[in-house]
């Protein structure tokens, strides 16, 4: 029988609760038993992540490095969206026309450019970053928190993030030297699972020299049925 959205949805959702990272240097050194599992420089990086002059832990925390929540009780997940003055289109804060953010859903003007908190784990190879991957590499990414918001000189998207009336009071820019943004750097690549990504189970099931990889026409997906209750 051909696939309908329920059944879909139901297969995602069960595939996705199976991606749990939890095996990267900084889970050894942290939940392990392995302190020495971090360098010296993921440790200083790991200071500044949480020292206030930054500011990173404050989206980025608990255990996922995210500020959305989910417990055991609860059936929806409590979302955190935060404009990061990626753009500033016209002075107003005005996001491109291809992504405005939460604004796009509810409607609501406070809402633009705000877009949910990713989480951090293995995201020294997840570029690009930011929601439509305008930011290259992770010192990209740390250059515009940096900035307090990303500048662009010139062209359609030109603007200063740093100034928009609509980006979050958590982004007021800091300094770091050389040195310090290398360790911040070493901290993040900590989070990375290698073993989680090399896992089978997660692996494409239809690699290139596969036969069923040769036609890999969409599916039609039906309409679930509406059941009386």
């Amino acid at each position: 029988p051909a696939p309908d959205l329920a059944t879909v949805t139901r297969a995602l959702a069960a595939f996705q609760r199976s991606l749990i990272s939890v095996g990267s240097a900084y889970d050894r050194a942290k939940r392990g038993g392995e302190p020495e599992a971090m360098s010296p420089a993921a440790r200083r990086g790991e200071a500044l992540f949480f020292d206030h002059r930054l500011e990173c832990y404050h989206c980025h925390g608990g255990l996922h490095f995210t500020d959305n929540r989910q417990t055991a009780r609860s059936r929806f997940s409590e979302s955190a969206y935060h404009n990061t003055g990626l753009y500033n289109l016209d002075g107003t804060g005005a996001y491109p026309a291809f992504g405005k953010g939460l604004a796009e859903i509810t409607g609501r003007p406070e809402d633009l450019g705000r877009f949910r908190t990713p989480s951090l784990r293995n995201v020294a190879v997840t570029a690009p970053y930011m929601h439509d991957g305008s930011v290259a590499t992770l010192s990209e990414a740390i250059a515009h928190y940096a900035a307090g918001g990303r500048t662009i000189a010139q062209g359609p998207h030109a603007g200063v993030g740093a100034a928009s009336p609509r980006k979050s009071g958590l982004l007021r820019g800091f300094t770091l030297s050389d040195a310090e943004k290398a360790d911040l750097i070493a901290f993040l690549e900590s989070l990375t699972d290698e073993g989680f990504l090399v896992d089978p189970a997660f692996a494409d099931p239809w690699p290139e020299d596969h036969p069923a990889s040769v036609d890999r026409r969409p599916v039609a997906i039906t309409q679930p049925r509406k059941f009386r209750p």
